[in-house]
């Protein structure tokens, strides 16, 4: 299978959002941001492996850098990939948080915030926010989507797909093996 990095580009020519696919990904809709209109939807390299085209994608990320760094795109992560089910740090990755955090002393408030209890205030602010929303059956077609997807599994990793979607090599299944 053939793989494609691609952009999405404000009005001024600017990339706001970077992603990877293969077939018509680039014309799909996103959770987390808007499809631009399709003059405004650029390949940057296609005919590329999995790796590559996953190399080449947090390559241009953390060049751009994601607003949530200080940087100018919408992506929430550096790639899809590290939050697979199943996927879990290295060891290596292990020490360092761990080396990190050593000698951090964090007060009470900000343990409460770490073990992401939310005070009554902040519930409250949700529950504001959302009175007087127009339904609008989004919640029924999230539903819908979740419920026609199933587990797969290729032993190592698994993932929650629309049957007949699933990667090559990945049969129905949660179970993974050492």
């Amino acid at each position: 299978m053939s793989f494609y990095v691609y952009q999405y580009l404000t009005e001024s020519g600017l990339p706001y959002y970077i992603g990877k696919g293969s077939g018509r990904r680039i014309h799909r809709p996103h959770t987390k941001t808007t499809l631009p209109p399709i003059e405004r939807r650029v390949i940057v390299k296609d005919n590329l492996s999995n790796d590559e085209a996953k190399n080449l994608e947090k390559h241009l990320i953390t060049k751009y850098g994601r607003k949530i760094d200080g940087g100018i795109l919408d992506n929430i992560k550096i790639n899809q990939w590290a939050c697979h089910t199943g996927w879990k740090h290295s060891d290596e990755t292990k020490r360092k948080i761990s080396h990190g955090n050593k000698g951090k002393i964090r007060t009470s408030e900000q343990r409460k915030n770490y073990k992401g209890s939310k005070t009554a205030e902040h519930a409250e602010k949700i529950r504001q926010a959302n009175l007087g929303r127009p339904y609008d059956g989004r919640y029924l077609k999230m539903a819908e989507t979740l419920r026609r997807r199933k587990w797969y599994t290729n032993g190592k990793t698994t993932m929650m797909v629309e049957p007949g979607r699933q990667p090559k090599g990945f049969v129905p299944g949660r179970k993974l093996y050492g």
